[in-house]
């Protein structure tokens, strides 16, 4: 390796989770978010938070929507784009008769291309596997869970999971690139 030639690029996203919407309503006094930020093994995060937790919000005017707001910084370096970031956000509810229960997880790939982007990833939820449990979710409110929510960005065993798609979560995120073109990669939009 010559002396001053590029090895890695660094990519910076930041951003908020905007809003969560429920086709239906929303039926919880309070929600609140968290989420993961998932990465390839060549990936190495140099600053920000790669999980966190929400403040509690509830409907406003628009009884089908929560607004968050929940800001998100992170930076990386990589030699290659293999494992390029997710974030997997949790929606939990907490209310009197459940206490905390789960009401989805979204999946968000973040952007390859830089400036910034409106994303919106479907909420989906664990189903029981049968008559018997789901009785017993309805009746309690208490969903199936995942033990580790980070397998949804692996996307190897996904397949075996019956889910229900159940409303939206919106996100603004701005990446920031450098080396990328250096490299041999073009992420600038068309």
């Amino acid at each position: 390796m010559r002396e001053g030639e590029v090895t890695k690029f660094l990519v910076s996203f930041n951003g908020n989770i905007e809003y969560v919407r429920f086709p239906a309503g929303v039926f919880d006094e309070n929600l609140y978010l968290q989420y993961d930020v998932v990465w390839g093994p060549d990936w190495d995060p140099l600053s920000g938070l790669n999980s966190g937790t929400s403040q509690m919000a509830r409907s406003g005017n628009d009884p089908e929507k929560v607004i968050f707001n929940m800001p998100l910084e992170i930076t990386f370096s990589s030699t290659n784009i293999y494992g390029w970031p997710q974030i997997v956000v949790s929606v939990r509810a907490r209310n009197f008769i459940s206490s905390d229960s789960l009401r989805g997880y979204a999946l968000f790939h973040l952007p390859a291309v830089t400036g910034t982007q409106e994303l919106v990833a479907h909420l989906v939820r664990p189903r029981s596997a049968s008559l018997f449990g789901e009785w017993i979710a309805w009746l309690t409110g208490r969903y199936p869970e995942l033990i580790d929510p980070k397998i949804l960005a692996s996307g190897k065993e996904n397949y075996l999971l019956k889910t229900e798609s159940y409303g939206t979560v919106g996100m603004r995120v701005t990446m920031v690139s450098k080396d990328l073109r250096k490299l041999g990669y073009d992420n600038q939009p068309a």
